[in-house]
């Protein structure tokens, strides 16, 4: 009986925490908002330990920070991070991409064209039921590209830079219009130089697509208070989505 009490705990541990990072990422969890206790449980419909130890958990991943006599809050954004997260991406990535053009096999270009056409055939994202689909492809697409690499560790910090980074375009992309960025030349020269195995000419388009969209994201002012802990813009509506 003990046994079952301890293994459901963690499965709604693990749920709290999976719904948790979820709306994190999404923005729907404010960056700098404070995360109470009781009302997360109201809101998940789990119990206090549970929430506790989800939170440990996103506390972790660098999602969450906990303050002594404060208790648990959204990590906030800013400027400086949003600029070392994407040279630290950049890196990262090429990284990888070094080990994938020596050691990526027929599988993994097989893979990376696959989630390729996936991504060019999903609509993009101009309303937020749409966003879901494009997301996933448009994550699989990019963790395809590391995939090749041959290294679990290099895949878990590209993971973890991505979640980083989806993170601030989500909560960016509440300010931009509902005209189209189109991103598929973007993608389609990352998997051109993916499938000639060029390391170098990859990690200078990566620059370029990585900085079009951190370009985007700075010209949001960021206001990192426990009031607001959102993005918002100077000059109006941005006029592309953020990819």
């Amino acid at each position: 009986m003990e046994i079952k009490e301890t293994e459901n705990s963690k499965g709604l541990a693990t749920l709290a925490f999976e719904q948790l990072r979820a709306d994190i990422l999404l923005g729907h969890l404010r960056p700098s908002e404070r995360l109470r206790i009781q009302s997360l449980s109201d809101r998940y419909q789990v119990g206090a330990t549970a929430i506790r130890e989800a939170l440990s958990r996103l506390v972790s991943d660098g999602l969450v920070d906990f303050e002594d006599q404060r208790g648990f809050c959204v990590s906030p954004v800013s400027r400086d991070e949003l600029l070392d997260l994407t040279q630290v991406r950049i890196d990262i990535e090429s990284l990888a991409m070094r080990h994938a053009v020596q050691n990526g096999s027929l599988e993994w270009e097989s893979s990376l064209l696959s989630a390729f056409h996936r991504l060019s055939k999903t609509p993009p994202p101009l309303s937020p039921e749409k966003h879901a689909s494009w997301a996933d492809a448009h994550r699989q697409f990019h963790e395809a590209l590391v995939s090749g690499c041959g290294s679990p560790w290099l895949v878990r910090l590209c993971r973890l830079l991505y979640d980083k980074s989806e993170r601030y375009r989500n909560v960016a992309e509440r300010h931009t219009s509902s005209e189209s960025r189109d991103t598929f030349d973007e993608h389609k020269t990352l998997l051109d130089a993916a499938m000639a195995r060029d390391a170098n000419l990859f990690s200078q388009h990566l620059a370029e697509h990585y900085g079009r969209t951190t370009s985007i994201i700075l010209a949001a002012n960021f206001q990192e208070t426990a009031d607001v802990g959102k993005l918002v813009t100077r000059r109006g509506p941005m006029k592309a989505p953020i990819r």
